[in-house]
């Protein structure tokens, strides 16, 4: 199995359509954002997993092996982050451009990744970070997953 965080990665990549968010295609990563970069990022971090339903015994159920199996369900953070100086459109609308490509891209292969049962685009927040200079825009998202182990 691939760790989730790169598949989601790698889906991200290979579907991002810079024409649905300004001609932008930016940097993507699973790095944390990089203050010195000149372009917009999406970072892939922060993944987080518990088994579904484990009982007491932690385990999902059997496999028609009869042995015993554990659903993991998790979640990843998905970042997007602008700067003024890094593009020629309003940052708010290139930052709302990008959440709905990752939106869409999520949308229309959450059965993609042959690792993961599905991945689903749970939204976010929008943040402004007004102490960095310059000023950073930001989406907080995530993107939920599962799969049988």
């Amino acid at each position: 199995m691939d760790d989730p965080k790169l598949s989601i990665k790698n889906l991200i990549k290979d579907n991002w359509d810079a024409g649905n968010v300004s001609d932008v295609t930016p940097v993507i990563h699973c790095g944390w954002f990089d203050t010195k970069a000149s372009t917009p990022q999406i970072t892939i971090t922060d993944t987080s997993e518990v088994v579904e339903a484990g009982g007491v015994s932690g385990y999902t159920g059997m496999t028609s092996s009869g042995t015993p199996a554990q659903l993991w369900v998790g979640s990843a953070s998905v970042n997007c982050w602008v700067t003024r100086e890094a593009v020629s459109v309003n940052p708010k609308q290139l930052l709302f451009e990008m959440r709905e490509e990752l939106k869409r891209i999520i949308q229309a292969n959450y059965d993609e990744i042959s690792d993961l049962h599905f991945i689903a685009w749970k939204g976010g927040m929008e943040l402004v970070d007004t102490a960095q200079s310059p000023v950073v825009y930001r989406w907080v998202g995530e993107v939920g997953y599962a799969y049988l182990d």
